[in-house]
């Protein structure tokens, strides 16, 4: 069970590293297209859509990231007086519905996704870019990060069972 669960932090881990380098790219897209636009007057077509694709792949990468090292948004002021372990019951039966949440969302994306891939999905714009890799991209991430809830809900069960440090 600890392997598996190594398993899933780690590729969490690395799916998180590898999106924070997507802020390169993006950062450079957004200076170039600001200088043609303002400064040549010289708008483009595509970095739009570019800059668009490249920010859905850093939150989709990210995701499971920041749920790993605890980066999503919590208010903890409700939650901070109680002991680990009536906490950790807090907080697994708080992951029964993200990962119920993720399960269906991961089920839909799916279903985008195949449609995508059937018609070799173009955006509609007027550079109109391929967007079914995106997609493709967007279940891995989902599934990647309701992976890591079905972790975090895991190690949650354990430790409201065995008290702190059992889950790590």
């Amino acid at each position: 069970m600890q392997k598996t669960l190594h398993a899933i932090d780690t590729i969490n881990e690395w799916m998180g590293r590898i999106g924070g380098w997507f802020l390169i790219p993006l950062s450079f897209l957004v200076v170039y297209d600001v200088i043609l636009r303002y400064v040549f007057n010289m708008p483009t077509l595509w970095a739009w859509d570019v800059n668009v694709q490249i920010q859905a792949a850093i939150v989709v990468l990210g995701g499971g990231y920041a749920l790993l090292h605890k980066g999503h948004v919590s208010v903890d002021i409700l939650v901070s007086k109680l002991s680990t372990r009536k906490r950790a019951l807090l907080d697994s039966i708080m992951y029964i519905f993200l990962v119920g949440g993720l399960a269906v969302l991961l089920w839909r994306v799916s279903i985008s996704c195949q449609f995508a891939l059937s018609i070799k999905e173009h955006w509609t714009s007027t550079w109109a870019p391929i967007v079914y890799p995106l997609k493709v991209l967007i279940v891995i991430g989902v599934g990647t990060l309701l992976l890591q809830g079905i972790a975090g809900w895991i190690r949650n069960i354990l430790t409201a069972i065995h008290g702190k440090g059992a889950a790590q």
